[in-house]
């Protein structure tokens, strides 16, 4: 049923001519299921091609792309992929149609989709090409994910507030879920999502732990199909004189901005992530002035953030092979927006917070 495509012009438009469908097991092993789906992957653009331009003539509009946007997986269910979260979820919402139209036809009779021909002059006609031709521009990070940690105050509010704002989609990761909710809600508020999470998402992650860090990736992962911009910003400051400086101090602030600055692009999480997807990506970690300046009373953090910028140049060494380029930012003192400030104590790990 699936290889017959649908019929209605509204969805093919938006579904492509027939979905990919895979054919094995679904209690394959996964190794087999990637291998399976990258063969078929490779098959369907070939096909599509051969369809363009099999149809198409000297008038005829560019070929518009020959992914699928419809991935139906037996066993599993469907997968829908488009340009941003929103167009990916109405594809899928158009093909439910279409699987209910197909299932109707069948209850009467028998289902028997348009011609060929067809299906090709109404998805190249010159009419639905002006009208795609009036859409705005894309923004600038239009089809990029975004993670940020620390992304529900302070620096990483505002970063996250401006990433969304050129375009992208973006996972609000903190260790304060109810704040990091509230900054994605906010987000899909300022870019008009038609439905929750079009935009922006939230992670409730402590970056210290390798476990919440595979759960925050897994959330971006199952919400936007991968990410490929991360921003490594969770922190803390506590300053103090070196003599006052205690073990806890110490460990607490290397924990989240050394321990946790790595845990976020090893392999196994954002480092894997961007070199299975296979076309690169960008680590940006917000460190600190203090990372190569020496000035008294912020010994542990100081070091801290040595530690990440050296971070920064060995990730870009490792991963610049796959197209990931890791850089890093030194702000000076920053305090609008975090959350409080006592007695030279920065806000919980997780929110961001940047020491001058």
């Amino acid at each position: 049923m699936a290889a017959l495509g649908t019929s209605c012009p509204d969805h093919f438009l938006r579904t492509k001519v027939r979905p990919l469908v895979l054919d094995v097991p679904a209690n394959a092993p996964l190794a087999q299921v990637s291998d399976r789906l990258a063969e078929l992957h490779a098959a369907y653009r070939d096909d599509y091609r051969a369809y363009y331009q099999k149809y198409a003539d000297a008038e005829s509009p560019a070929m518009r792309g020959a992914d699928p946007a419809i991935v139906l997986v037996p066993g599993v269910g469907m997968f829908s992929f488009g340009a941003d979260k929103q167009t990916a979820r109405v594809a899928g919402e158009f093909y439910v149609n279409a699987i209910n139209v197909m299932r109707g036809a069948e209850a009467v009779s028998s289902y028997h989709p348009i011609d060929e021909s067809e299906k090709f002059r109404i998805e190249y006609w010159a009419l639905e090409e002006a009208k795609l031709a009036r859409r705005p521009a894309p923004k600038p990070l239009a089809g990029r994910v975004a993670l940020v940690t620390g992304g529900a105050s302070g620096i990483g509010r505002a970063t996250a507030s401006r990433l969304a704002a050129e375009g992208a989609c973006v996972v609000v990761a903190d260790r304060d879920a109810d704040r990091a909710h509230e900054v994605a809600t906010q987000l899909d508020t300022e870019r008009k999502a038609l439905r929750p999470a079009d935009v922006a998402v939230a992670a409730a992650a402590d970056i210290s732990s390798a476990a919440a860090v595979a759960e925050m990736f897994a959330v971006a992962n199952l919400a936007f199909g991968g990410v490929d911009l991360i921003v490594n910003n969770a922190g803390l400051s506590i300053s103090k004189p070196l003599l006052e400086t205690t073990d806890e101090d110490w460990d607490i602030q290397h924990s989240v901005m050394a321990r946790g600055s790595f845990l976020v692009p090893v392999p196994r999480a954002a480092g894997g992530v961007m070199v299975a997807q296979g076309f690169g990506g960008d680590i940006i970690y917000i460190s600190s002035k203090n990372g190569v300046f020496a000035g008294p009373n912020n010994v542990a953090y100081g070091a801290a953030k040595a530690d990440q910028a050296h971070q920064v140049r060995l990730l870009a060494a490792e991963l610049g092979a796959y197209g990931i380029r890791v850089n890093g930012v030194n702000p000076d003192g920053v305090v609008g927006g975090f959350g409080d400030l006592r007695r030279g104590v920065g806000s919980a790990a997780g929110r961001g917070l940047r020491g001058s």
